[in-house]
């Protein structure tokens, strides 16, 4: 859950000011979704390199693409550090409300899964079982699209985006599904 955290926070505080140029047309100048689009485009970077099979799937392909995303933001940063470091200033109670909020929910989502970790439901059933096969099949697969878990000999060519997203955060953290 820590090492969760941390890799989601790194990614947030690389992609601040990414994040506040490319949605600088917001009230809140991307501070809010600058997270999201931080681990979005860790995603994609990761995965381009991996369906182009430039990289394979891996902690090394994960670095490249944070590292691609702190050279995009630093060119931001650079470019426009005098106004980012004051908006910040003059917003700190909004990046503190923002951090709070997202710890508040991640932390209620980590109780949730504590006090409920079985991955079937206990009365009506569910997708459970085949979510945790997609989910691995995506971070043992080394190139996209990852194999099929189902379907020997075959690919998922639909519906692993969400599972790739996670994948980079238990493969970047070494944490077995």
């Amino acid at each position: 859950v820590v090492a969760w955290l941390l890799l989601v926070e790194l990614v947030y505080v690389i992609s601040l000011p990414l994040g506040y140029f490319l949605l600088r047309g917001l009230p809140d100048r991307g501070l809010v979704l600058a997270r999201i689009l931080g681990l979005i485009g860790v995603g994609y970077i990761t995965w381009i390199l991996a369906s182009l099979k430039w990289m394979s799937f891996s902690r090394a392909s994960i670095l490249v693409a944070i590292l691609i995303m702190a050279f995009l933001s630093g060119l931001v940063l650079w470019r426009h550090r005098v106004d980012f470091w004051e908006f910040l200033k003059r917003n700190w109670h909004l990046t503190l409300l923002v951090e709070v909020l997202f710890i508040a929910a991640f932390l209620s989502f980590v109780m949730i899964r504590m006090a409920n970790p079985d991955l079937w439901h206990p009365f009506r059933g569910g997708e459970k079982p085949m979510d945790l096969a997609y989910f691995t099949a995506v971070v043992k697969s080394s190139y996209m699209p990852p194999y099929d878990p189902w379907f020997s000999g075959g690919y998922l060519n639909y519906y692993y985006w969400g599972f790739f997203l996670m994948g980079i955060l238990t493969k970047a953290t070494g944490i077995v599904p």
